[in-house]
């Protein structure tokens, strides 16, 4: 079981130590076809806090670095349909695939609960052997489980790291509502991609798209999953297909191979939310990262 990680007060963002310690981010640079850029040094990065440019001092390129992965996979009665079903396992089995042999793997679910299945690990047969278990039950608290979620893999040190959760986007339990847990992910230091999986009447790649006048729940779910990845620095998919499904699959599986991690002193000033930009100077280049942090 995945250890459990404690909860902040409701309303309060997270934090961590600054003083004397590098604030850390993990960064991910895509082309303008969303393909990630993998040869970037630390010159070519900038990073302002407040506007303001600070050096930085620590540097990783990704690939020395092992990554961990915290699979969410949603366990409710919402995902109680055969294609809903075989989606979360195909998109799973992708991204194990595509992993490198050093890389650890965690697998939780969630219905109206949050429960850990399977702890990190390089055994991909005990992860396929987990997701088997995960039968769909209950209601669904997607904004609770990506808070827990999000603490749990913070907590297990440094190095590449990221929650990828597959669901179909429709929260109906959580005690949390979607802006507390905004205000708390955009904190963390761990980038958030998620895998909607929609009706082909919701899916803007399907023929038979009916609009955003005429979206469903799930296609409402998943633009509110677009903003935890865009504020922790991941990526969010709408996804009707199988081919979908694999597309989204291996873009995060190499985004997550090809994660920068910079860090700095931070400067001194008072304990609240400082936002950060992370830029480059390669031109064409955008770097995706969290959008900001509180110091103690």
């Amino acid at each position: 079981m995945l250890a459990a990680v404690p909860v902040a007060a409701l309303g309060q963002v997270a934090s961590f130590p600054a003083e004397g310690d590098l604030v850390v981010f993990s960064a991910t640079a895509v082309d303008k076809k969303g393909r990630p850029v993998t040869d970037l040094r630390q010159q070519d990065f900038r990073i302002y806090e407040e506007g303001r440019l600070q050096p930085i001092s620590r540097f990783h390129g990704g690939l020395e670095l092992p990554a961990r992965v915290l699979l969410l996979v949603d366990g409710s009665g919402s995902m109680d349909e055969e294609l809903k079903v075989a989606s979360v396992r195909f998109a799973a089995e992708r991204i194990l695939d595509v992993l490198g042999d050093e890389d650890q793997v965690a697998l939780a679910g969630f219905d109206s609960r949050y429960w850990g299945v399977v702890a990190f690990t390089h055994d991909r047969e005990a992860v396929r052997r987990g997701l088997a278990t995960v039968e769909p039950f209950g209601s669904t608290a997607l904004h609770d489980a990506l808070d827990k979620a999000a603490r749990d893999i913070a907590s297990h040190g440094e190095g590449r790291r990221a929650v990828v959760v597959i669901t179909d986007g429709i929260d109906t339990a959580s005690e949390k509502t979607p802006e507390e847990v905004l205000q708390r992910s955009r904190a963390l230091d761990v980038p958030i991609y998620a895998i909607s999986v929609v009706s082909r009447l919701d899916d803007p790649e399907s023929s038979l798209y009916l609009g955003r006048k005429n979206r469903g729940a799930g296609a409402t779910g998943g633009e509110m999953l677009e903003r935890y990845a865009n504020l922790s620095g991941g990526a969010a998919f709408l996804i009707s297909d199988y081919a979908g499904l694999r597309k989204a699959a291996l873009r995060i599986a190499a985004e997550l191979k090809h994660q920068y991690r910079l860090g700095y002193d931070p400067p001194p000033g008072p304990a609240r939310f400082r936002r950060v930009e992370v830029r480059t100077t390669r031109r064409g280049v955008t770097v995706r990262t969290r959008s900001g942090y509180v110091p103690f």
